[in-house]
């Protein structure tokens, strides 16, 4: 077999799409006799490291320009990485966990455990894509002993779903101008980590003017709650509000709240778990937050 003969075999078998240049065997055949015995030896060893090392060699054997019919060709490699299982860390684990996948951890809200993250453990997503962390909220019960848990913060509720009992944890905090918010849930009992299904805040005295300030926007959807003007929106994790429905019901996407003044004193607000919404159309959602509403009653 001729030399050129055994390179052409060689370069079919590794790099196909290559081809010699066509003086590539004419120029051999002009080289003395002689040195036809060194170049078999030589090429036999190019052959060789052809095989193992792929077109670069060939390149190399070649030592000149690229063909012109020869064209490059750009290979795009797009990977996806797994969302890891973060639930029940900490925040500081869960931030490990994901930047050792090539992700990023932030925290969307709370202070204990990871009680829900998006997207869900197992998705498959773009590397350096940002995963969300809701943390549970410290439990709480600083209103003392509640009873039932329907009268805190001067309001009483007569109305609550069947499926929703009273959470057992309660909190209440200073506005930094002034007033005080109440809070406590009504969780779902078979519902994993403990998620709550509502949510109420009672707002007084100056920490109420946030819901005045909320019914003046065009964003909101105005309501009557009893004779009572309210607003009703969906509230995302960055306090950005907009009418119900207007955005897809996504995973940890939206709250969707109510909120109205009670009294001159005292304002509500009624939230829905996002994961409770999303098992609701918005005609459900709206219709069980103004039963809820409805029922709300001053106590003092």
């Amino acid at each position: 077999m001729k030399v050129e003969e055994a390179l052409a075999d060689a370069m079919a078998a590794s790099v196909s799409e290559v081809k010699a240049p066509p003086t590539m065997g004419a120029g051999v055949r002009r080289k003395h006799r002689g040195h036809v015995i060194r170049f078999r030896m030589a090429g036999a060893v190019m052959a060789t490291a052809v095989l193992a090392a792929g077109a670069p060699v060939y390149q190399a054997v070649t030592a000149g320009p690229e063909p012109s019919g020869v064209a490059n060709s750009t290979v795009r490699v797009v990977t996806q990485v797994t969302v890891p299982d973060v639930m029940n860390m900490t925040f500081e684990e869960a931030q490990a966990a994901l930047r050792a996948a090539d992700l990023v951890g932030e925290k969307v809200s709370g202070t204990e455990k990871v009680g829900l993250q998006s997207p869900k453990a197992g998705a498959d997503v773009a590397p350096g894509s940002t995963v969300r962390l809701f943390l549970r909220v410290t439990e709480r019960n600083e209103l003392g002993l509640l009873g039932d848990g329907r009268t805190f913060g001067g309001i009483t509720l007569d109305y609550l779903p069947d499926d929703l009992s009273w959470g057992k944890s309660s909190n209440k905090w200073e506005g930094r101008s002034g007033g005080t918010t109440y809070t406590t849930t009504y969780d779902l009992p078979d519902e994993p980590n403990g998620y709550y299904g509502i949510q109420v805040f009672v707002h007084e005295g100056r920490t109420a003017e946030r819901v005045d300030a909320l019914l003046q926007r065009d964003a909101v959807e105005h309501v009557d709650i009893g004779g009572k003007k309210g607003y009703l929106a969906d509230v995302k994790a960055d306090s950005d509000y907009g009418r119900l429905g207007a955005q897809p019901r996504e995973e940890s996407c939206c709250t969707p709240t109510l909120g109205f003044r009670v009294t001159d004193k005292l304002a509500v607000e009624v939230a829905m778990n996002p994961s409770r919404a999303r098992k609701l159309s918005n005609e459900e959602i709206a219709a069980e937050l103004k039963k809820i509403a409805e029922g709300v009653r001053s106590s003092k």
